[in-house]
């Protein structure tokens, strides 16, 4: 299994009165949830995907098994959708470790477009691990719109995937291995709207803790930006057992 060391920030922004994020840390599990909805359905929505996941990490044996993590995310759609009956919801993206075919991987799933970055030390290679579940990503996707004008196009905040918002989740879960120093980042679109990756690598790679980085891209997007609830996640991977 991978070993991590986690650290996480989170700001209001300074045009929102409610903080509607919500992350969690927990020996090798990380998540990111961004929750929408009127009045304070989206801090509810987001809060309901937490309390899910530690409640089912707490009542699980380590390793889980990958098919723990589907039936997690199905219990934590349900817990969203029953808040409001599909008219909040959250997006989420998360990290976490698991036993797939008898062999220890790490799983980032996601729905929305709350994001998972890797940093890879040794080559300096900075990528992002999810895809958008939004409007304007998959017209950049079908070369529509460019990256640039994907920034500030007047639909970038509709999302088409969201936790809660139908009884059927529909996440996109992907397998992977990591070396120690991998540092990997989970964020909402608080930090993604107005820093560029090229900024947001570039912290990430050259702070001199998790900490650090967590606090200096909060920091980087109240002053780019500040517009939104932003909040980060960043574990780094200290060490590998088999």
């Amino acid at each position: 299994m991978y070993s991590f060391t986690a650290a996480a920030a989170t700001d209001v922004g300074y045009q929102r009165d409610l903080n509607e994020d919500s992350y969690l840390i927990r020996d090798g599990l990380y998540l990111v949830a961004d929750g929408m909805g009127g009045h304070d359905g989206g801090e509810l929505a987001s809060a309901a995907v937490i309390d899910t996941f530690i409640q089912a990490y707490e009542q699980t044996p380590q390793p889980f098994e990958l098919a723990s993590l589907q039936e997690w995310l199905t219990q934590a759609n349900r817990a969203v959708y029953d808040i409001a009956e599909g008219r909040a919801g959250t997006t989420l993206t998360l990290l976490t470790n698991v036993l797939h075919q008898d062999k220890p991987q790490l799983v980032v799933a996601n729905v929305g477009d709350s994001r998972t970055y890797r940093y890879r030390a040794n080559d300096e290679a900075f990528i992002q691990l999810t895809q958008d579940h939004s409007a304007v990503a998959e017209m950049v996707r079908l070369g529509q719109l460019s990256a640039e004008e994907a920034r500030e196009h007047p639909a970038r905040n509709v999302i088409t995937r969201a936790v809660g918002s139908n009884l059927r989740l529909l996440a996109d879960v992907v397998l992977l291995d990591a070396n120690v120093g991998d540092r990997f980042l989970l964020c909402t679109d608080g930090l993604t709207g107005g820093v560029q990756d090229q900024e947001i690598g570039l912290i990430l790679g050259a702070a001199s803790t998790v900490q650090d980085a967590a606090d200096q891209l909060v920091e980087l997007a109240l002053e780019t930006d500040g517009s939104d609830n932003v909040t980060v996640v960043v574990a780094e991977v200290t060490e590998t057992t088999q």
